[in-house]
């Protein structure tokens, strides 16, 4: 198909095409552009599913062939991926001389400008209004996923968006502030992370994760009451004075307080506080007989795990006419407690207690944020600097981490590639022979087997890791800073940086624990 663009008659002026052209019998002639980003896959996505909609500009040669002259990105991709039609639109114009060609390449490239965030936004915002879906409007747009939800998420929170036209936010901050714009506290340590230049992303996850576990404290404490118990709400423990177990109080004459007696101790109520159960303490005399007998090379220990446990306390230990061990008649107390230890010691170590649980907490949810971070990271094309000897390092020096995790099938990297991941042991052969086979380029190779070491590490961390950092987690959170990767304050203990500063969170765990006082 041929349109004929007709210009004003003159001399010095030929007529226009505007066609419609294979990208293949384009022939691409000299630019000043060299670099076409080839690995762009939106803009890859986008030739493919849409076609090129802003035309390219050619000429033809003496032999009648049409030399590119402006539009190369457009039109090296279009020919790789292909059209919907096949074709892509060319405006025909006269040869150029080459001073003119080359100063209009570097015009069209150096005063291209891409659209702002708070275009994007705008855009996105009006395609929803027509009904289209985020799933839509990504496909249409080429744009992310991600960044889609994060302009929509924007749309809805009037403060957030402000900011983000202001130039106060980027996109992705202006969407965790919108996610917790409902919330002043949470906004205020969003605040602080974002003046502190700590990583938004591990707090906002952090906010999650601990309203997830109000949610879940919450629902306990209501099937308990349900259940006819008179039980504390966190609001209640976080209000009273003091929280006492009766279990560590003694009546009036030193005696401990038989069990089924605590529900008529005045002003007795429950706490529901979550301990750890380690499922090696649970297993019985067959068990371990049978666990004895398997493979040590096969048998793996199972995870320990917290459960609900509903305490009996009370929160005025004159009215309940209990008193701590250790007092001295109704009035002073004693400088120790009945195994020595002192008020210092104690409060020592409920502080290291309560630095633990915070740590750990942090640490949970930036388990969160590293595996979806590298979920993306290990889907990539090509492999970073630096990759080569992370691998030589780890293959050469015989990583048990490593080792294990070839023993094992690789089940990280099944699941952070989204491959098998609900596969056993077992049953994963085929599919981590299909993530090998997949890699048949030397970048690709690379780039798979960086992601094997990497996953590897990755299913050895845990809450462990920050208490006892070994050599080789300080090597790969390095290489993962290098690569794009922002790391939390408690995965910096990794490198050796402790915490300025530990949150101490008023957990029911650490108020149980604070409540050794009364031991």
């Amino acid at each position: 198909m041929t349109d004929t663009i007709q210009t004003p008659t003159d001399t010095a002026t030929e007529a226009e095409e505007f066609l419609h052209i294979d990208p293949a019998d384009i022939i691409v002639g000299t630019n000043v552009r060299t670099d076409l980003r080839a690995d762009h896959k939106e803009f890859r996505k986008s030739i493919k599913e849409r076609g090129v909609l802003e035309a390219v500009t050619v000429y033809r040669n003496e032999d009648g062939q049409y030399v590119l002259l402006r539009g190369q990105r457009r039109t090296v991709t279009a020919a790789e991926v292909g059209t919907p039609t096949g074709l892509i639109p060319a405006r025909v114009v006269p040869q150029p001389a080459d001073a003119d060609r080359i100063g209009d390449q570097m015009v069209e490239n150096i005063h291209r400008a891409a659209m702002r965030e708070t275009e994007i936004v705008a855009g996105v915002e009006q395609l929803a209004l027509l009904g289209v879906s985020a799933a839509q409007i990504a496909k249409r747009t080429s744009i992310a996923r991600p960044t889609v939800n994060a302009a929509l998420a924007v749309t809805k929170a009037d403060q957030s968006r402000n900011r983000l036209d202001a130039g106060d936010l980027t996109l992705e901050e202006a969407a965790i502030f919108a996610e917790f714009e409902h919330d002043p506290d949470a906004a205020e340590r969003l605040e602080n992370a974002k003046r502190w230049r700590r990583s938004l992303t591990h707090e906002a996850q952090r906010l999650r994760d601990e309203a997830a576990e109000r949610e879940a404290d919450a629902a306990e404490v209501e099937r308990l009451r349900d259940e006819g118990l008179p039980v504390l709400s966190a609001e209640d423990v976080a209000e009273a004075d003091e929280v006492l177990r009766i279990e560590r109080l003694v009546t009036a004459e030193g005696e401990p307080l038989p069990e089924e007696e605590w529900p008529s101790v005045p002003g007795a109520r429950v706490q529901v506080v979550k301990e750890w159960v380690y499922p090696e303490d649970e297993y019985d005399e067959t068990d371990e007989h049978e666990a004895s007998e398997q493979d040590d090379e096969e048998y793996e220990a199972a995870e320990p795990y917290q459960q609900y446990v509903p305490v009996w306390v009370v929160t005025d230990l004159d009215a309940s006419g209990l008193r701590r061990r250790g007092q001295i008649g109704a009035g002073g107390t004693g400088s120790t407690s009945d195994d020595g230890e002192s008020q210092e010691q104690a409060e020592a170590r409920r502080e290291e207690r309560r630095r633990v649980i915070a740590n750990n907490k942090a640490w949970a949810s930036a388990e969160t944020v590293r595996r979806e971070w590298l979920a993306g990271f290990l889907a990539r094309k090509t492999a970073p600097k630096g990759a080569e000897a992370l691998i030589c390092e780890a293959v050469v020096t015989g990583q048990h981490f490593l080792y294990k995790a070839m023993e094992a099938n690789h089940p990280m990297l099944r699941t952070l590639l989204d491959h098998g991941a609900d596969k056993s042991r077992w049953d994963s052969a085929s599919e981590v022979a299909n993530i090998a086979t997949k890699a048949s380029t030397p970048k690709a190779a690379t780039m798979t087997t960086l992601a094997a070491v990497v996953s590897a590490w990755e299913a050895t961390t845990g809450k462990h890791s920050w208490r006892n950092p070994s050599h080789w987690d300080a090597r790969m959170l390095g290489a993962l800073m290098e690569w794009g990767y922002e790391p939390s304050e408690v995965e910096r203990i990794l490198l050796g940086e402790e915490p300025a500063s530990v949150e101490a969170e008023a957990t029911d765990e650490t108020d149980s624990e604070a409540s050794d006082s009364a031991a």
